[in-house]
Parts: C-alpha cells; structure tokens; sequence
C-alpha cells in the first residue's frame, strides 16, 4: 500500500476524511475533525487511497502544547488488514516521540448505531505507553493520553 504525504488536503480529501472521521467515531465527536487542526500551523497528512482514490485510511501528525500530537483513522471495512500498522511505522519514522488521545472504553455510539471499539489494545501492540493518570474526561470526550517515543541508544 502506497501512502500519500501531504501538508495541505484538497476540499475532496478534507471531505472523505471528515465522513470516515463521523463514520468511525462516536456520533459525540460528529463534524469535528475540522476542529482537530483549528490554529495548528504545522502538521502532516497520511493518506492511504483505494483504486478508486477514496480515502480508507488516514492520519496526521501536528505540533500543540508544545509536544507532537497525532491521529488516526481506519475505514471499518478496512480493518485488519495492517492499514494502522503501516500509519504507525510511517509515524515512528517520521517522529522521535509522539502523542495521541485514545477513548478507552466501548460506551459510545458510532453514527450507525454500532458501539464504538476502543482501539487501545492496538496502541498498547504498537508500543505505545498509556499514561493513566492523564485524561480527558468530558461529555464529548472520555480518553487517556498515550506516549510513544523512540528509546535513546545507549553508549555503554
């Protein structure tokens, strides 16, 4: 699978990832993938495209609060199949240490009804450190930070 690297998405790219973000995420977080970069000047898309150019998976690294954040997003029908795996390892190349908010529950509805699955067993594959004590409690956001970072070479 090809990913495509971009800093700036077209208006039909912004529109597929903005339906995969309300198709794969709980209806609480509906329309707000607009909101995710509001004010973030510097940030990189990931974009992995079917035949059809339609967007199936997609992430973004960005700078905010002075530490490199990121998110993800894998088409329902299109999990399993190592998408996440290769966004991830294309992430841990670019990046020496990265953050990212996981919900870490299943209590909530996606658009169709389904209940959202937390994917923090996947992180936590990936080498991911879940940092318990750091949450995001709200009535449209329940999550827990989780930290990767690549571990210094030691010299002894």
């Amino acid at each position: 699978m090809n990913i495509q690297q971009t800093k700036q998405l077209t208006d039909i790219q912004f529109q597929q990832i903005n339906q995969l973000w309300n198709d794969e995420y709980p209806v609480t977080l509906k329309d707000r993938f607009g909101l995710l970069l509001d004010g973030v000047e510097n940030y990189t898309h990931y974009l992995i495209e079917d035949a059809q150019k339609n967007i199936i998976a997609w992430a973004v690294d960005f700078e905010k609060d002075n530490e490199i954040r990121f998110s993800i997003i894998v088409d329902a029908q299109q999990q399993g199949k190592g998408l996440g795996q290769l966004l991830i390892n294309r992430l841990k190349e670019a990046l020496d240490e990265v953050y990212g908010w996981v919900i870490d529950h299943n209590n909530d509805l996606k658009a169709n009804g389904e209940y959202y699955q937390s994917p923090l067993s996947f992180y936590e594959k990936q080498g991911f450190e879940v940092l318990r004590d750091i949450r995001v409690d709200t009535e449209m956001l329940k999550a827990v930070k989780i930290k990767w970072a690549k571990h210094p070479v030691s010299n002894t």
